[in-house]
């Protein structure tokens, strides 16, 4: 049972590792520019209904924020701090990891920002659809400058 619990510990820290070094200052100054352009998503702090809200400079929606686990004092509190909007992608990043680099037949350690954002824009299942697809490339030109 402790052979299985390490080895566990160990995988889930060494995908830590991997989505930490793609969520680089630069991998999120390049989503806050892709996500905030042309928008206004400063949601009041005090939201209950999540509903279609998608706030803070990251606009992380309601499932988004559900699915990484909900952190912080509430959704819209959590969205508008960077810190708590940062720990959402982290977690929520980290767990899908895996699949999304499945889905586009990547190893977990060869996704970039552009694919993180590809899950961001599309849920779990954003990386293997098209529609994603400009915002990848917008990240990752971004990366590239």
């Amino acid at each position: 049972m402790a052979k299985i619990y390490t080895v566990c510990l160990v995988f889930m820290v060494s995908l830590e590792l991997v989505t930490s070094q793609v969520l680089t200052e630069q991998c999120l100054s390049c989503i806050r520019q892709y996500k905030s352009t042309g928008r206004s998503n400063m949601c009041n702090a005090h939201i209950t209904n999540l509903g279609n809200a998608s706030c803070g400079r990251y606009v992380i929606s309601g499932a988004f924020w559900n699915a990484c686990g909900r952190p912080g004092s509430g959704f819209g509190k959590c969205t508008r701090d960077d810190w708590c909007a940062e720990k959402c992608m982290q977690i929520y990043f980290t767990r899908y990891a895996s699949r999304c680099a499945k889905k586009i037949k990547k190893e977990t350690y060869q996704l970039t920002c552009g694919d993180y954002i590809r899950m961001h824009n599309g849920g779990l299942h954003g990386c293997a659809q098209g529609s994603t697809m400009d915002a990848a490339n917008e990240v990752d030109r971004c990366m590239a400058n």
